[in-house]
């Protein structure tokens, strides 16, 4: 049975906040200046200061600006820190708007073969509105980035520069989303009108053909070749000419990524630990490195990514950033807000019931390049790089309190050296468990 609210229990909820004698002053506060503002607090402030006794040299952070290629920007950074070392290359940048090019096709491709698998749903069926809810999208996850390096390689920022597509992608994907969906109802009609899958093919090539045009006159058009010159720190002159893409990647990027795994802290009741998940439908390269998380106890999880900081390596990372988040002081904190104290009320979640809830889940990427140690060799906070440029934060470098990293790091790149043989066989050997295309560890960063 349904019940209103009763006009009585109003009146209770008015007595009720009156019992707060501080509730007048709390309004004028909250209206005034909101909920966040005042619920800030000085204490971690104060301990959230910007020294670590682990500290790699990175440089100047990127920007990736009113574009949501977070996971792109991460992956790049990761990249460029040895190569920026390597031939002293001080604020060295790889190109974003390349591989946003290849990942939008790539994407448009994936799309398009899951519309075609699921022609024989209804409209209406869960997977198929998952589907046209969102066709295409800047996010993604590290499997994806690694796909397309694979397959594309990399190329210098100054050999295909960003557009105003790049930098604010709105238009863009707004145009693209209307195309594809519109291509899905053509699709669908000729799956189930039994159309020869050479013939639905054909029509898809025409589609991809004008993705290709869009994103050409968006994005620009992706070097096939190029010759690249530079001035290391040094002051020499060196000069490269006839690169492709790939043999750039394999010339300056000395990092096997096929050692390079996603690993996963989620502790909810329908994944066990130390067994290795993938998601349905999520991917962009057809045919490419498949999704494969393994998840790791929260202990596991968080010593591998030290001892990777240790080894001088930084690490990419997947979190829910809205969450306990100072933007512009640049803290990462689950003390940097009191909404208890200011609301009288216990918000307090456990990450597993967040999950499960969804209350929370991966929205962002970055990259951990420092963490400060206590007398024990216990983490107390970490030295973040963002990609939010250099107005926020300390130069664009964020801290999290290593409370924050319990509760809203979800994702670790791991170098496989740094976990255990034993993890490293179930890596390798076990069979993924399938995740359905909405459950939290899809969520694209």
């Amino acid at each position: 049975m349904t019940q209103a609210i009763d006009p009585q229990a109003i009146n209770q909820f008015q007595a009720d906040l009156q019992k707060l004698p501080a509730a007048p002053a709390l309004q004028n506060s909250v209206a005034h200046n909101g909920i966040f503002k005042s619920s800030l607090t000085l204490k971690s402030q104060a301990a959230m200061s910007p020294t670590f006794s682990i500290e790699l040299d990175t440089g100047k952070v990127a920007d990736q600006q009113r574009s949501g290629m977070c996971w792109i920007f991460a992956a790049l950074n990761t990249l460029r820190h040895p190569m920026q070392n390597k031939f002293k290359l001080k604020d060295f940048e790889l190109s974003e708007s390349y591989m946003f090019f290849w990942d939008k096709l790539e994407k448009s491709n994936y799309f398009y073969e899951n519309i075609i698998k699921t022609a024989a749903l209804p409209l209406g069926d869960r997977k198929v509105d998952f589907l046209l809810a969102t066709p295409q999208q800047d996010g993604g996850q590290w499997d994806l980035v690694c796909a397309l390096f694979d397959k594309y390689g990399v190329v210098p920022k100054s050999v295909m520069p960003d557009t105003a597509n790049r930098t604010n992608s709105a238009d863009l994907n707004k145009v693209l989303n209307l195309k594809l969906r519109k291509d899905a109802i053509q699709l669908r009609q000729l799956v189930n009108d039994q159309a020869p899958e050479t013939q639905v093919q054909s029509h898809k090539e025409q589609m991809l053909s004008e993705v290709y045009r869009i994103l050409v006159l968006a994005l620009g058009q992706p070097p096939v070749k190029f010759d690249w010159s530079y001035r290391d720190d040094d002051q020499v002159y060196h000069t490269e000419h006839d690169l492709t893409p790939l043999t750039f990647y394999q010339k300056y990027i000395d990092m096997d990524l096929s050692q390079y795994i996603s690993t996963i802290n989620s502790p909810t009741a329908d994944k066990p630990y130390n067994e290795v998940y993938t998601v349905e439908m999520l991917g962009n390269v057809v045919g490419g490195r498949q999704v494969r998380h393994l998840n790791l106890d929260l202990k596991t999880f968080k010593e591998a990514a030290i001892k990777q900081l240790k080894n001088g390596e930084a690490v990419w990372f997947g979190s829910d950033v809205s969450q306990m988040a100072e933007r512009q002081s640049g803290i990462l904190d689950t003390d940097i807000y009191d909404l208890q104290s200011l609301f009288n009320i216990d918000f307090n979640l456990t990450k597993a019931q967040r999950l499960d809830y969804a209350e929370s889940l991966m929205n962002h990427a970055m990259v951990l390049t420092g963490v400060d140690l206590d007398d024990q060799g216990k983490p107390r906070k970490w030295k973040v790089e963002n990609s939010w440029g250099e107005k926020v934060g300390t130069k664009g470098y964020f801290v999290m309190s290593d409370a924050w990293f319990d509760q809203f790091v979800y994702q670790l790149v791991i170098n496989k050296q740094y976990l255990s043989d034993e993890l490293n066989q179930i890596y390798d050997q076990a069979s993924a468990h399938v995740l359905a295309p909405w459950d939290p560890m899809g969520s694209l960063a």
